[in-house]
């Protein structure tokens, strides 16, 4: 072999070294990902979550993998959203199967088969009623999880920018005595223009919602104690909670708190972190940009 072959192979094989040993932050488009800076990351982490990304199922708009849909110069944000998602996975340790589930209730929430509709007519939303993207929340007084979302969501619609509003409906379960009596303050308020006001307070006491509670709360909030006892005790009162617990076992509600964004249920943790993704991926569906 002469002396130029020779050279001339050594060097296509250094190029061809060069490439294939370059960083994984260099050569897959973590750019695309939002919040996300790749040299916080190791390079043999980074390069783990790549290859995942080539067999992780992508939605919306691309029906390819996550890694395929992420290598093309596109409008559309599920790839990249589904890539931060995985990359914070296997952060904490998560294996194959748990990010192809998370995965895969992220698409049902995103594009469910069934959408579900709810009587908002005679509610009082937080925020804007003509919001493009519409929480509805079935919550009991009595939860400690409802009491943990219910700060969250006041500051999630607080920070969406008018873009999503909250409605609350009820949901007390048989075996939370005081649940009860609680919606029943609570929508009483909604006729003294205190329902959030009142709401948010009854979260506040979960732990002693005693009748005399009830009404110190009411007082509180600037509320008649007279006026208002006589609003809990009225047929009007009751039959909206029951219409709307009755709307939430349709719904095929277990447990609380549900959420239903836009009519698709929530279904994994409702952290602040997804609830606030959820709101920008909706509006991305909306502007056919998922």
């Amino acid at each position: 072999m002469s002396r130029a072959v020779t050279v001339a192979a050594l060097c296509i094989f250094c190029c061809c070294w060069a490439v294939a040993g370059q960083p994984a932050r260099g050569r897959f488009p973590w750019e695309r990902v939002k919040n996300f800076k790749a040299s916080d990351f190791k390079d043999s982490f980074l390069d783990s979550v790549a290859g995942m990304l080539e067999v992780v199922p992508c939605y919306g708009h691309c029906k390819e993998t996550v890694a395929a849909c992420l290598k093309k110069d596109t409008k559309h944000t599920t790839a990249a959203r589904l890539a931060r998602d995985v990359l914070m996975l296997m952060e904490q340790g998560a294996e194959k199967e748990k990010v192809l589930d998370w995965v895969d209730k992220r698409k049902r929430m995103a594009h469910p088969t069934e959408t579900h509709t709810f009587n908002l007519s005679e509610l009082t939303p937080l925020g804007p009623a003509k919001a493009k993207v519409l929480i509805v929340e079935f919550a009991d007084f009595q939860c400690p999880f409802c009491a943990e979302v219910a700060p969250m969501l006041k500051r999630i619609i607080s920070e969406s920018a008018g873009s999503a509003c909250l409605y609350f409906k009820q949901f007390p379960i048989k075996g939370h005595p005081m649940a009860l009596p609680a919606s029943k303050a609570c929508v009483a308020a909604d006729k003294f223009g205190k329902f959030w006001e009142y709401c948010g307070k009854l979260f506040e006491h979960r732990l002693n919602l005693s009748e005399s509670t009830l009404l110190e709360i009411a007082v509180e909030c600037g509320i008649d104690k007279d006026a208002f006892v006589k609003q809990m005790d009225l047929d009007e009162v009751i039959n909206r909670i029951a219409d709307e617990k009755m709307e939430g076992l349709r719904a095929r509600i277990h447990g609380t708190p549900t959420l239903f964004i836009n009519g698709k249920e929530v279904l994994l943790q409702p952290t602040s972190r997804l609830i606030h993704d959820r709101i920008e991926e909706e509006l991305d569906i909306l502007n056919e940009k998922d």
